[in-house]
């Protein structure tokens, strides 16, 4: 049987429109159906093959659901528009000004406080699984790495930008 991803279009095997209606596909179908039904054509391989594809494109466009199915398929999707490429700070820093530096010391300190209290809630927890436990003191080092890394980044931008140095 032929699959709805074939070349043929199911459209032009029932001789219809795309904007067919439900009742123009099914009048078709029976039209085409009385002319290639395989009783009337007894042994010819080829009408047998068209009616299994005529059988085929109204079992498809007879039923809404398949029907748009089939439609979205056969119809390709517009490309997408391309992406405007991100403009790049003028400076190359992430913090620009003093206000973000200061944020990033804040958000380091939160991030260190967090990893810290993580770490004793931890030390006193029993998970009853060891790879629990594993990754739960994986996220404590990377809460407390990050924070670290955030603070000592902000404090040096933060000295960068009141020196003048940029």
């Amino acid at each position: 049987m032929l699959s709805a991803t074939t070349a043929t279009d199911l459209y032009a095997e029932l001789g219809v429109s795309a904007s067919a209606s439900t009742e123009e596909i099914a009048a078709a179908f029976r039209d085409h159906a009385k002319e290639l039904h395989p009783d009337r054509h007894p042994g010819d391989g080829e009408v047998a093959e068209r009616f299994k594809a005529l059988t085929h494109a109204y079992n498809v466009l007879g039923r809404p659901e398949s029907r748009a199915d089939y439609d979205r398929r056969r119809t390709p999707n517009p490309a997408p528009a391309p992406r405007a490429a991100p403009t790049p700070s003028p400076n190359g820093s992430v913090f620009r000004t003093p206000a973000r530096a200061r944020a990033a010391i804040w958000g380091g300190i939160a991030l260190l406080v967090l990893g810290i209290a993580a770490g004793v809630v931890l030390a006193g927890l029993d998970t009853g699984d060891s790879a629990k436990t594993i990754t739960l003191w994986i996220v404590v080092v990377k809460l407390v790495a990050c924070g670290a890394l955030l603070t000592g980044l902000g404090v040096w931008r933060l000295g960068r930008l009141r020196t003048g140095a940029g």
